[in-house]
């Protein structure tokens, strides 16, 4: 409480930070309990005890605070662009930043009412880009016609936020453009795109094959690093460093401080400031390196001012109120927070850990660096855990490795920079970099070979922040005083018991037993009956099928969704939702048939979690399990304990009550493969039934009809996605579903049909669907059943 401007700017960022973590719909209440714990705090706490003299008043100021920034993060939501999707607009603006190579040119458009959208072009399958995009740059005007999008909001848990990504860096969405471009004013370029743009032509003409990631270092752009590079740094804890962030910025500083030697330190301090705007600029003020630069640039006012004037914690969090004031929505943009938690550790944790007798005995070169690391690390890693689910054991020793060859990388390509209009000269820089890539990537790839060099991490619950975060504060208040406040506060307990007993009798206090006993009796009841409950959740993975049926007892899943070249969706979605649920292993995995849009994903779901089981549908012989090689290894697919063939007639029952019965396929014993082989499963639970179909054709169907099998259920998956050429209305007519669900995404063959759609809503049967509702959970239990669906329908 000394410094109580670092006080009252931290009030307004905690306000700030409870309204946007809290949901809209309890907004209003939650300030009302957060009011009335803080009049708590005003009567009842006693700061004095711990902090010296307290001025009581001042709470209420720092309340006033709280209260300010929680109505400001309120305005937070206008940021966000309705979702929209326009194909073949006729666009007009003004070309903002800007960059070209042979896979793409990514940059800003600024159009005329000034919304600005993140802009791609892509080369047509000759490779060459359409008429007039070889030649623009930044800040001509342009007019051209393509696709607008702006995103929905995310439809499944632990789902990448494009609205908030774009809302942070103030975009409204993106454009693909389509065909040529026109010029219609030739504008001038600003100075740190030259420099840009004359950087990314060098590199890429003496260096083609990683001069992408000498971009990502100096600039902060991973757009032009191969995923497998990407995989290999973010596999071994360093991806951070192509985030442009405050270890880039005091990289710059300090090499601008030591080729300034020879002026005066006032005109020094100058010339740092100067550099760290323009190189503000140069990474186009990305939110990592604003907050470092206003940091960095209070810090250089604060030795004008002279030695001691200033506080690096006090601008760290003056800073981030400037930029929650600037846009609120910095608070739940994850490269500000790892940022700041990694800055605020090296700022508070690095003094502490140096002392630590462990790292006190170490040379002070690579004491401070550990330190530094260490104290970095430990602020940020139950954010980057409960983000990104995952964790690298190797990364505490490849950062401490990296800090060095990081700022000697940087600090050659920033001299080569400066340079980039002098022949020759500049090259011999960019060299020396590349070399210390080299050897860079020959320790990384020994790094990521090691065995558990990353893994998977279950999202972490409340005691696991509470633990970690209590440990660090431990270790700033000392041991000493936290006992010391446990023991006031146990006192304080220990009189109020007294207190009590005295005034109530001795009837009064088995009333209030009694009263509190039946409260945890009903809280138990009601959380044990919770748990006798059938989970069915439609993943939303784009156009193709998972399914996760959970109970108390069992985990299965069914089918995994598409892979392409560039999206699998086991590694995107399905193993980030089972993190983000706590879901460790499966119990079985089915998988319909072979498709690619059911199978897709199965092969990085077998590789990061454990299944006991996976089942298929039956194959005559051993030589019918080939087709299944692009999707499951060889040691589960040829593994008699591991691998089993369903067909109709097979049941499957589980601890928990859930029965689940093979409906197809019916015949086995001829030549059927993909859709007419397609396993159909109904689920039976508390007398509800689900109708899973894969995707089951008219064959199928008909097949059913045959054997005068019943397939009538309270749910049913549609099948096929909705694809007409699985409707059948004589054969849907047998049933009488309470709802239907159609996993389904963007696509290019019209599903769903509107035949289906319109079949299904004229008989009044709500329709569920993952394209415009997300993911979508139904969940069964005792005292009946609800949908629920991760956003609402468009």
């Amino acid at each position: 409480m000394k410094d109580k401007l670092t006080c009252l700017a931290a009030s307004v960022i905690i306000g700030g930070a409870a309204c946007l973590y809290c949901p809209q719909e309890i907004r209003i209440l939650g300030l009302i309990i957060l009011i009335l714990l803080l009049a708590g705090l005003y009567f009842f706490w006693q700061p004095k005890h711990f902090y010296g003299r307290f001025n009581k008043p001042y709470l209420l100021i720092l309340g006033l605070g709280f209260i300010i920034g929680f109505f400001y993060g309120m305005s937070a939501e206008k940021a966000f662009a309705q979702p929209m999707k326009l194909d073949n607009v006729h666009l007009e603006g003004r070309l903002g930043a800007w960059s070209l190579d042979e896979t793409s040119g990514r940059g800003i458009l600024v159009l005329d009412n000034k919304l600005k959208y993140s802009l791609r072009v892509y080369p047509d399958s000759k490779g060459g880009f359409p008429e007039g995009w070889n030649n623009v740059r930044q800040n001509d005007r342009i007019s051209f016609s393509g696709k607008l999008e702006q995103p929905q909001l995310p439809g499944t848990e632990g789902e990448f936020n494009y609205p908030l990504y774009n809302a942070t860096r103030g975009l409204s969405g993106t454009i693909t453009a389509k065909g040529k471009v026109m010029l219609l004013t030739k504008g001038v370029p600003d100075i740190p795109w030259r420099i840009r743009h004359k950087v990314g032509m060098v590199l890429a003409a003496s260096w083609p094959a990683q001069a992408g990631v000498l971009e990502g270092i100096l600039f902060g752009d991973s757009s032009h690093i191969s995923a497998e590079a990407l995989e290999m740094y973010r596999a071994t804890g360093v991806l951070h460093i192509f985030a442009a962030s405050g270890a880039n910025v005091a990289f710059v500083m300090a090499l601008v401080w030591t080729l300034f030697f020879f002026l005066p330190n006032r005109l020094r301090i100058l010339g740092v400031l100067l550099a760290i705007l323009l190189y503000a600029a140069l990474c186009q003020g990305n939110p990592p390196v604003l907050r470092a630069t206003i940091l960095g640039a209070a810090v250089l006012c604060g030795r004008l001012l002279g030695p001691g004037k200033i506080s690096s914690l006090r601008w760290l969090v003056l800073a981030a109120l400037f930029m929650y004031i600037y846009n609120p929505l910095y608070l739940r943009d994850i490269s500000f927070l790892l940022s700041f938690a990694a800055t605020w550790g090296i700022i508070v944790l690095t003094p502490h850990l140096e002392k630590l007798q462990a790292i006190a005995r170490l040379p002070q070169v690579l004491k401070s660096a550990v330190a530094v690391t260490l104290g970095a690390q430990l602020a940020a890693l139950p954010i980057l855990i409960a983000v990104f689910h995952q964790v690298s054991l190797i990364g505490l020793v490849t950062n401490v490795f990296i800090l060095f060859v990081f700022g000697a990388v940087l600090q050659l390509g920033l001299i080569a920079c400066l340079l980039i209009w002098i022949p020759v000269l500049h090259l011999i820089f960019f060299q020396g970099a590349f070399w210390l890539l080299q050897v860079t990537d020959v320790v990384l790839e020994l790094a990521a070979s090691f065995p558990l060099a990353y893994f998977w991490v279950l999202k972490p619950g409340i005691w696991f922040w509470l633990i970690w975060y209590g440990t660090i504060a431990i270790l700033l208040l000392g041991k000493e005083k936290v006992l010391f406040i446990f023991k006031v506060q146990l006192r304080k307990l220990y009189r109020i018991g007294k207190m009590l007993n005295k005034r109530y009798t001795k009837k009064k206090a088995i009333g209030l037993v009694t009263v509190f006993v039946l409260s945890v009796a009903l809280f138990l009841f009601v959380f044990l009956d919770s748990k006798h409950e059938l989970t069915v959740t439609f993943l939303d993975v784009g156009q193709g099928d998972c399914i996760l049926v959970h109970t108390n007892n069992e985990k299965l899943m069914i089918d995994t969704g598409p892979r392409g070249d560039s999206f699998d969706a086991g590694a995107r979605i399905i193993v980030p939702y089972l993190m983000e649920k706590r879901i460790s292993s499966l119990d079985m995995l089915l998988l319909t048939h072979e498709d690619l849009d059911h199978v897709g994903g199965a092969g990085y779901l077998l590789a990061n979690i454990p299944v006991k089981v996976v089942a298929i549908p039956e194959v005559r012989t051993e030589a019918g399990l080939d087709i299944w090689r692009d999707s499951i290894p060889p040691t589960i697919l040829y593994s008699k304990e591991k691998i089993i063939g369903l067909k109709a007639g097979d049941y499957l029952d589980f601890a928990s009550g859930l029965k689940i019965k093979v409906l197809a396929p019916v015949d086995v014993s001829k030549e059927a493969v993909s859709n007419t082989h397609s396993l159909v499963l109904l689920l039976d639970y508390l007398g509800y039934k689900i109708l899973l179909t894969g995707d089951m054709d008219k064959e199928e169907m008909q097949e059913l009809m045959n054997r005068g099998e019943s397939w009538d259920a309270d749910f049913l998956k549609v099948p096929h996605h909705g694809s007409k050429g699985s409707f059948d209305a004589h054969w849907f007519d047998s049933m009488a579903p309470r709802a239907v669900f159609i996993t389904v995404g963007p696509n290019r063959f019209g599903h769903p049909a509107q035949e289906v759609l319109s079949y299904w809503r004229d008989r009044g049967v709500a329709v569920y669907r993952t394209d415009t509702q997300g993911t979508i959970r139904l969940i069964i239990g005792k005292g009946g059943y609800s949908i629920i669906t991760g956003r609402d329908s468009e």
